[in-house]
């Protein structure tokens, strides 16, 4: 049976959401084929009266799944005969630490770097309920916020060192090919692309020869 995916949309019906993009390539690594409904804010909360606040939530048969980490470790105990997903020995630990480096040091920059881009890409629907939530979280407005970004650009270029110094001598983070770990930094920049136009990194930043080959990767099993 096909899996489903629950993913949430911009206002153009582009997947947006980072912990959303990191279940979507694990699917296509492991290539399940799966079937992606996708949701604006206000309608997460219609379609999950349960447990379930946000997306992801992954569909399998009579298993729902909600979290992107719930759900990469679901997937790899249930559908992943061949080990790929963490890489092998010692891949479930890297992947624990990128998905928490990611979570704790880049996503609140770039956050912070692109709120009212990200305000003004989501369904009209949602923008009152967004820039509530994150205004209250900010504790100013979404403007003031994002006017102040090139000043994140530091922070968030030393929160990224870690994955410069990864891929120095390897092509992906965890190696010779992309697994869970580089989804979760990954996933950064297609939410960030979906978005806005606005570039967080320099040019010259090594990672972006990075993000080429996990668009190239992404390109060959879609």
């Amino acid at each position: 049976m096909a899996l489903t995916l629950y993913d949430l949309c911009n206002a153009a019906g582009q997947p947006m959401s980072p912990y959303c993009w990191r279940i979507r390539e694990s699917l296509l690594l492991l290539s399940h084929p799966f079937e992606t409904r996708l949701l604006c804010f206000m309608e997460i909360r219609q379609r999950f009266t349960g447990p379930h606040k946000t997306v992801p939530v992954l569909v399998d048969d009579e298993n729902e799944i909600g979290g992107s980490w719930a759900i990469a470790e679901y997937l790899a105990e249930n559908r992943d005969s061949r080990k790929q997903l963490f890489g092998g020995a010692g891949g479930r630990s890297l992947a624990t630490f990128a998905t928490q480096w990611v979570d704790a040091s880049v996503l609140g920059s770039v956050n912070r770097m692109i709120v009212k881009d990200i305000h003004d890409s989501i369904m009209p629907n949602d923008q009152t309920y967004y820039r509530s939530r994150e205004e209250k979280r900010q504790g100013r407005t979404l403007e003031e916020t994002q006017a102040e970004r090139e000043s994140q650009r530091p922070a968030l270029q030393n929160s990224l060192h870690p994955a410069r110094q990864a891929i120095k001598q390897q092509p992906f983070i965890d190696g010779q090919n992309p697994t869970y770990a580089d989804f979760a930094l990954h996933s950064t920049f297609q939410w960030v692309r979906a978005v806005t136009g606005f570039k967080i990194l320099r040019p010259d930043d090594r990672l972006n020869e990075w993000i080429g080959r996990m668009d190239n990767w992404l390109a060959s099993v879609s």
